[in-house]
């Protein structure tokens, strides 16, 4: 799997069917931004890369990333309890598909829930993982030996999710299409009465 990581975008390119990301209403996972901080590291990201892939089981995940056990425990924890994966019998598995920070303010006693549009992930089952982490330069990827390869693959996402990007370089392409997924799908859902259901 190549892997493009730079402070404020990391992208994983594959070409490989994933089976692991789930089908089903998890598709958003709203998320503190403490919480969504948290894939930042890069053992947690590993082990999400690796969930990705395939290696559900812990035993899988250990002998792919290479973490000894107890290591592997810990941060397997915190990204249950940061809501990153879950857990279903033995197998741990991405809690949803697009991942988006929110803040909450208290404005003149009205509770106000703010999401974050330079700040989420989304899962692909065929075009990798991508984390946005704030705004990233307009030159980033001049200089990346994958930058072809993401131009082909932030395109074919575009057609895939039938958006039209303006972006001339990968990563600000990957952030209109992270940003254009949630103005068009999750805020076109809360307005329709999508129910929130809050897990801990």
């Amino acid at each position: 799997m190549n892997a493009v990581v730079k402070p404020e975008i990391i992208v994983t390119l594959n070409g490989e069917e994933r089976r692991i990301v789930p089908s089903y209403d998890n598709e958003y996972v709203l998320m503190r931004e403490k919480d969504f901080n948290v894939i930042l590291d890069n053992t947690n990201l590993s082990i999400i890369l690796a969930i990705i892939s395939g290696h559900d089981h812990f035993v899988q995940i250990m002998k792919k990333t290479g973490l000894q056990r107890g290591k592997l425990s810990r941060h397997l924890r915190r990204l249950l309890n940061t809501g990153w994966v879950i857990k279903n019998g033995n197998r741990y598995l991405p809690s949803g598909r697009i991942y988006v920070a929110y803040d909450v303010k208290d404005v003149n006693g009205e509770i106000m829930l703010s999401i974050s549009m330079s700040k989420g992930a989304f899962i692909d089952p065929f075009y990798g993982l991508v984390i946005i982490n704030g705004e990233p330069l307009s030159n980033y990827c001049s200089t990346c030996p994958l930058r072809q390869v993401c131009v082909n693959n932030v395109k074919s996402l575009a057609r895939k999710y039938n958006i039209e990007l303006r972006g001339a370089e990968p990563s600000e392409a990957y952030v209109e299409l992270f940003r254009e997924l949630i103005r068009r799908d999750l805020i076109k859902r809360f307005r329709s009465g999508w129910r929130i259901v809050i897990r801990r």
